[in-house]
């Protein structure tokens, strides 16, 4: 699932990972929301070189909501991995996540870490705050879910049953793994496959995404009032200190709290599978 909006720049390197996967039995559905910039043309000149992509465009731009939406509705396999326009992913993603969801019949999504960048660089990793990793949990109450949404993977029977709000012009993936997983298990892997952008991470998207994010878990108010009464009072806080940070100018150090330190190692497989990807990109504009 591949909504994109404005993102020429970066679709290159995004394609790219796709094509250099070691799991090389996918079809990627690509979504233009209405982009003013030359997204729809790379996303065509992808499908003529590829056949595994599928393009559509939306005449005006509808929100991501909207445009996952339309994928679920076009999706034909047995397995939904996600990617945003802006990120790519380690060559052996795929192939580690579906191996995952074959292996264990009852987990209904996995995920994998994240390697937080920004210009190219790997500046932080961005794990889920459980106990040890890898991991199988039930996700029993509607809480903001543990799970890296572009990282995940998802059964594609349970994600169309699901839906995506297309009211959502943010934190719709949020609002989607709650309902999604609400009552099964779900898998965090440790390895980081996945390369997360972080530079349009601001105070401003953050608290719009932090207000759609309210909405999402006040929809189970009825069923959870204790749980989410605890997580929009939570979420609210974090609105304002997010709007105070922002004014004082301290938001980018309130935003890198998110992600954990880079060790050697995996700033050594970050920079392998990079190049691994950049060389794919290569062959594949030429």
């Amino acid at each position: 699932m591949l909504p994109c909006f404005n993102a020429g720049e970066t679709l290159p390197l995004a394609l790219a990972s796709l094509v250099a996967q070691t799991h090389t039995d996918w079809e990627c559905v690509c979504i233009d929301d209405g982009s003013t910039d030359n997204t729809g043309a790379v996303l065509e000149d992808a499908a003529r070189r590829d056949s595994r992509f599928r393009v559509e465009r939306f005449p005006e731009n509808r929100g991501r909501g909207a445009a996952r939406q339309r994928v679920l509705e076009l999706i034909r396999g047995h397995y939904l991995a996600f990617l945003d326009a802006d990120d790519w992913m380690y060559p052996a993603r795929l192939a580690h996540e579906v191996h995952w969801l074959e292996a264990e019949p009852r987990i209904a999504a996995v995920s994998v870490c994240a390697a937080a960048t920004r210009d190219a660089e790997i500046i932080g990793v961005l794990r889920p705050a459980v106990s040890s990793l890898p991991a199988i949990e039930l996700f029993s109450e509607p809480k903001p879910p543990p799970i890296l949404f572009p990282a995940s993977m998802i059964r594609a029977e349970l994600g169309r049953a699901t839906g995506f709000d297309p009211r959502f012009r943010r934190s719709q993936d949020s609002d989607f793994l709650i309902r999604a997983l609400l009552g099964n298990f779900y898998a965090l892997s440790a390895e980081v496959l996945y390369a997360y952008s972080t530079t349009a991470q601001t105070w401003k998207t953050t608290n719009l995404g932090y207000r759609y994010r309210m909405q999402a878990h006040l929809r189970h108010l009825r069923e959870y009032p204790v749980r989410v009464t605890r997580t929009v009072v939570t979420t609210a806080a974090k609105t304002l200190v997010y709007r105070v940070a922002g004014a004082l100018g301290m938001d980018p150090k309130l935003v890198a709290r998110r992600w954990k330190p880079v060790d050697e190692i995996t700033a050594q497989r970050y920079h392998a599978a990079r190049t691994s990807v950049l060389q794919v990109q290569r062959n594949f504009w030429q």
